[in-house]
């Protein structure tokens, strides 16, 4: 079990394209849904980030509404070659950028493996694996929130065990 010891009063790490983005939690984990050949029977830690939803967020989802009608619209016109790669949802876009460097009481440097980014019409949310697992000894985590690789400035302190 984790348990935060420090973090923002507001929760927000990042700030991308005019959309906030709030520490939405950390937790070890033994089994991600993810398919990375590296992960498989590793322990690990996974963070949460959450957009905050607001009207940017929602003049986003409009714009991506459109966009994916008119992809959708070439791809069965022109198919599915001439369309491409469906557009991005605008949470990968602000989302994605957002990362996190993480070490431990014991100089344990955590590396991302993995993620999952959701964002259209939904909740825009975020989750990274950072490898390796804590080891036993560790007594809490460092969290130093990233955006486009560069420090925020904001920082969170997690317990562990």
């Amino acid at each position: 079990m984790m348990t935060i010891i420090s973090a923002p009063g507001d929760l927000i790490v990042a700030t991308k394209d005019g959309v906030d983005v709030r520490f939405a939690g950390v937790e070890s984990i033994a089994d991600a849904p993810f398919s990375a050949t590296e992960w498989l029977g590793k322990q690990g830690t996974r963070l949460h980030l959450e957009g905050i939803r607001s009207p940017e967020t929602q003049r986003r989802d409009e714009h991506h509404v459109k966009e994916i009608s008119q992809w959708a619209n070439l791809r069965e016109r022109d198919g599915a070659e001439a369309a491409g790669d469906a557009p991005a949802m605008p949470g990968q876009l602000v989302l994605g950028p957002v990362g996190a460097d993480i070490s431990d009481d014991l100089g344990t440097i955590y590396r991302w493996s993995a993620g999952q980014v959701a964002g259209s019409g939904t909740d825009w949310d975020a989750t990274w694996v950072y490898l390796p697992e804590p080891p036993a000894a560790a007594r809490f985590l460092r969290i130093e929130f990233t955006l486009d690789g560069e420090p925020t400035g904001k920082t969170c302190k997690v317990q562990l065990g």
